[in-house]
Formats: structure tokens, sequence, C-alpha cells
């Protein structure tokens, strides 16, 4: 499979998430590297284990959501696929080169195609007359995100760690970028890559909050917050980090110790005025 083919399939799935959510760097990106084709034997094996196993999964949800049976996502082999798909030792470790972000990119967008869909379990046999009412699908959020537990604790670190592999790939990417490509990224630009970036973290950080206190969920997206933030910061401009920081003061007032140390690294990170290549654009 060809990386234009092996893309132009992340596009198709991400169209079945009925979800208007953003790709973690933004759908212009990743529309302007699907143009770039590759031989099949380019494609590291790691990306098409991760193609096949998202293939599978998102059969497993669409037979467990015709069946009304949550429980399916919990058998051995649902949580097989989804350890492969978010597999951040194979996936984000290696040593990629900057030719390599298109890949990335599109693996960053098979975690949020997941996401989406178990978030939006069951959504399909509700009214649409109900789906209309905002009260109904927070709702609906509420119930899928307590009910799929295991799986956003693999999910939402996934995405979080994909979004941080990107930063040094994207900021080469924009540094030899031709007028004519970075105007391909639409109105937005760069800007657009910034707020989605901005917004993917946030977003991140009000899932932690929401859990319980001392759940494994909440811990490992403490962890990975920590892990995370420097990168993220880099790829934001000065102005937009304080909004960050803040967040994360409020959140670490209501963390225990040892939590609250990783969030105050985090702290640390949107505090410094280092600046990559997409944070100066």
């Amino acid at each position: 499979m060809s990386r234009t083919s092996l893309l132009s399939c992340a596009r198709r799935w991400a169209g079945r998430a009925r979800a208007r959510t953003p790709l973690p760097l933004g759908a212009a990106l990743l529309a302007l590297l699907a143009a770039a084709p590759a031989m099949a034997e380019d494609i590291p094996p790691q990306f098409m284990t991760q193609y096949e196993a998202v293939r599978d999964y998102l059969d497993l949800v669409q037979a467990a959501e015709a069946a009304n049976a949550p429980t399916q996502m919990d058998s051995a082999r649902a949580m097989q696929l989804l350890a492969a798909i978010t597999n951040a030792h194979e996936i984000l470790a290696p040593d990629y080169a900057p030719a390599d972000l298109g890949l990335l990119v599109n693996a960053c967008q098979y975690g949020k195609t997941v996401s989406t869909q178990l978030m939006q379990f069951g959504m399909a046999a509700m009214p649409a007359a109900v789906l209309v009412h905002p009260g109904e699908k927070a709702s609906l959020d509420r119930r899928n995100a307590d009910r799929f537990q295991p799986q956003l604790g693999l999910l939402l670190p996934y995405l979080l760690r994909c979004g941080a592999r990107i930063q040094p790939l994207l900021d080469h990417w924009l540094s030899v970028a031709t007028p004519e490509q970075r105007a391909e990224l639409g109105p937005g630009g760069t800007d657009t890559l910034r707020r989605n970036a901005q917004r993917q973290y946030l977003e991140i950080l009000e899932a932690m909050r929401a859990q319980p206190a001392g759940s494994a969920l909440k811990r490992s997206l403490v962890r990975a917050l920590a892990e995370t933030a420097a990168p993220y910061a880099r790829m934001l401009q000065p102005a937009q980090r304080p909004a960050v920081s803040d967040a994360l003061s409020d959140a670490r007032e209501q963390m225990d110790a040892a939590d609250a140390a990783l969030l105050q690294q985090a702290i640390v990170a949107f505090s410094d005025d280092g600046c990559g290549t997409l944070c100066a654009s």
C-alpha cells in the first residue's frame, strides 16, 4: 500500500466518526502530506501493523454497537488490537526522518478516530430529536468515558505523546516548506496548527481533572501531561502559554503531592520562552 493510499484510508475512516473533531495538528496538514507518494516497501512495518489493527478494531466497534453490547469492547481481542494501535514504543520511539511526518500525522489520526468512535458509542441508536439536545450528547459522553476507562487509559496518553512526537518533524517541515505549500494549510495556516495543539493539550488536561482521585486513568494522564509539556509548549506562541499554565496550576491544587510535582514540571515547561518553528511562524 502506498503512503498516499494509506493516508486516504485514514481520511475515509475519520469520516465514519460522527463528531466534527479536528486532527491533532490540522486536517489541512494531513491532506497536504498525503500528496507525497511512496512505495509500499517504504512504509515502516509498525505503521502497517497499526493500519491493520485500526481496520479490525473499527469492525469490532461496529459489531458491538449493532448488538448494543459495549462489553464486547472489553474482550481480549479488542484490547489486544487497541494495544497495537497505541503502541508508543513501536510507533513513536523510532528515530524518524522528516519525510516520515505524514505517516506520524496519520498514526495520530488513527488514535483520534478510535477514541471518537468509543466516546460516541450508542449514538446511532438515539433518535435524531434527542441528539439535537446538547445535554443528551454530554450525558452520552460521560457514560462512555466511565464505561471505557481502560480503553481511554491507552488512547488519551497515546494522543498526547503522538502530538509531542510530531513537534520536531513539523518544525523541520515548516522550515523547508515553500510559500505555496504553507498556503495549502488553509486560511488559518499555522495559527490553526497552534490552536489545535493547544486545544488537544487542554482537553486532555480537563479529561484528567474529571477522573476520580487515585484512579489509574488520572495518574496515567498526569504522567503523560508532564512528559509532553515541553514539546507542546514549543509549538505555542508565548501569548498562548499562560492559558495552559494557569489551567495546570488550577489542576495542581487538587492533586496529591506526587501528581502535583508532575504538574509543576509541566507548568515550568509552559513558562519557558523557548520557541520552535511553528511557534515562530
